[in-house]
């Protein structure tokens, strides 16, 4: 018997959770964060950049793939599968994929008319710091990046965490961590853009917590990142 998988095994629960959310999110929160003070100018690839170049979106594939074959490594030792994720792709799954693509949509649209009446026309430039893709972009890299990113985040920050905390502490514990999980890494996007990640992050928590469908969430997920770097 491999002894170091012996001693990953014998781990507590609770130590398994912190180094799964900080090796996935541990780099993307901090230059999240410090990106608020440095006007956006942080590595797309940890999450903190407000343009996104070809070099960037490498930068983003190279880094969660790294994180990933750590992450499905130590995740296999300890004996997760897919199946307890719920990470299987369906017809079903398909068309609530596209539904939640829709209503994130309407969603930010929202967002975006209430910042319209209650933001003055002056914070606007502050508030409003989505990221913009570079007009030079390869699309083979957009569609790249951006499955790469969906399967990475809602993999660990929707499945993992949720699957992981609702078995002791309860399914709106799971779904709220899960949403501020989602929240500190993009916390670089600024208020307009905070004001769309927390109902989105409980939406997508609840919708998961209910059907335990994660491909529902990853399509979603990846058609907005290629729209969003498609259209900017």
């Amino acid at each position: 018997m491999n002894p170091l998988h012996e001693a990953i095994r014998r781990l507590p629960t609770g130590v398994e959770f912190l180094v799964v959310v900080s090796w996935a999110f541990g780099l993307p929160i901090f230059a999240s964060i410090l990106s608020l003070g440095t006007g956006g100018e942080v590595s797309a690839a940890s999450g903190g950049t407000l343009v996104f170049t070809n070099d960037a979106l490498v930068g983003i594939v190279v880094f969660e793939l790294v994180q990933s074959v750590f992450l499905v490594w130590f995740l296999k030792v300890r004996g997760w599968t897919l199946e307890r994720l719920g990470l299987a792709i369906s017809w079903r799954g398909t068309g609530w994929g596209w539904m939640l693509l829709v209503v994130t949509y309407v969603l930010a649209m929202g967002v975006q008319v209430v910042a319209e009446w209650t933001v003055p026309a002056q914070m606007h430039a502050a508030a409003a710091k989505f990221p913009v893709a570079d007009k030079n972009l390869s699309m083979e890299l957009v569609f790249l990046a951006s499955t790469v990113n969906g399967i990475f985040e809602e993999v660990f920050v929707a499945g993992y965490i949720i699957s992981a905390l609702r078995e002791v502490r309860g399914v709106w514990t799971a779904i709220n961590a899960s949403t501020v999980v989602r929240l500190l890494y993009h916390l670089y996007q600024g208020p307009i853009g905070i004001m769309t990640v927390v109902p989105m992050g409980l939406l997508y928590g609840y919708f998961y917590a209910r059907t335990r469908q994660l491909w529902p969430l990853i399509l979603a997920h990846v058609l907005i990142d290629i729209i969003g770097l498609s259209s900017s």
